[in-house]
């Protein structure tokens, strides 16, 4: 198994669309992160968010936007012989939607796979290969069982709204506005929150701004004050104070590292 190449939280805009006739040449893991379409089977069908799709080598490629944008995590890879087995011991199938109850975490990994395949990490092939296993276990996971909480009413409704604030860590996301949006009550919001993730509301916007923040600061030339207002922050102090207490680091700080370390390995 190996990782060819690979993207993590893609943007395209309402015209994206991408045709393969003969396929990619090699496997294609897409996590898609918003509406959109693709041919199955010769059929086209609109695929919701939170969705899966692993096209089988050789298998045409259709799929694109439907609205506003398409968001998606993929990673192109190849199998070598007998590997295609292990998909169907997991019972994952090819050129088949897979909807997901949250690909919160999905992403995370692919995250991961991305970081290490522009890395100059030693072993970064054989991480690459962990992580990918790793996210085929847990879409295994999600296949095989359904919690008790992906069967609540108000689940997918909370699973889009935690996709939202990750993917948009700089809106005003007061849980004033969010009652407004979901007409929940506050207390409501707060207790399923927590039931379904396994943290509070408040921790997921904070955790969302600081890897917005990271990205910023290792990506771009952006002042502090900047990185500041573009993750939602008002208040520099405010921020300083949280990305501190998070990285234990100042933002001034953590830039100067990351420096430190890709001159060190140059």
């Amino acid at each position: 198994m190996k990782i060819i190449r690979t993207g993590y939280n893609y943007r395209h805009g309402a015209e994206f669309k991408i045709n393969r006739p003969s396929g990619s040449g090699d496997y294609l893991l897409l996590i898609i992160r918003s509406d959109a379409f693709a041919a199955i089977n010769g059929e086209k069908k609109l695929i919701n968010p939170n969705s899966a799709l692993i096209y089988k080598k050789g298998t045409p490629q259709l799929y694109g936007a439907v609205g506003e944008s398409f968001i998606n995590d993929w990673v192109h890879f190849a199998l070598e012989a007998g590997e295609e087995e292990i998909f169907s011991h997991l019972g994952i199938p090819f050129d088949t939607v897979i909807p997901l109850g949250d690909a919160a975490e999905l992403s995370s990994f692919i995250k991961n796979v991305a970081f290490e395949k522009h890395s100059r990490n030693m072993h970064k092939d054989a991480t690459m290969k962990l992580y990918f296993e790793l996210i085929l276990l847990k879409l295994a996971e999600q296949l095989n069982g359904v919690s008790p909480q992906q069967e609540h009413p108000h689940y997918s409704q909370f699973v889009n709204l935690r996709n939202h604030i990750r993917l948009d860590p700089q809106e005003d996301w007061s849980i004033d506005i969010i009652c407004k949006k979901m007409m929940l009550s506050r207390s409501y919001i707060q207790h399923l929150y927590k039931l379904f993730f396994e943290r509070s509301i408040t921790e997921d916007i904070k955790r969302g701004r600081i890897e917005r923040a990271k990205y910023l600061l290792s990506s771009s030339n952006m002042t502090v004050t900047s990185v500041s207002r573009a993750c939602g922050y008002e208040s520099d102090v405010h921020f300083m104070r949280v990305f501190k207490a998070e990285t234990g680091l100042t933002a001034t700080e953590y830039r100067s590292k990351l420096k430190l370390l890709h001159y060190g390995n140059t």
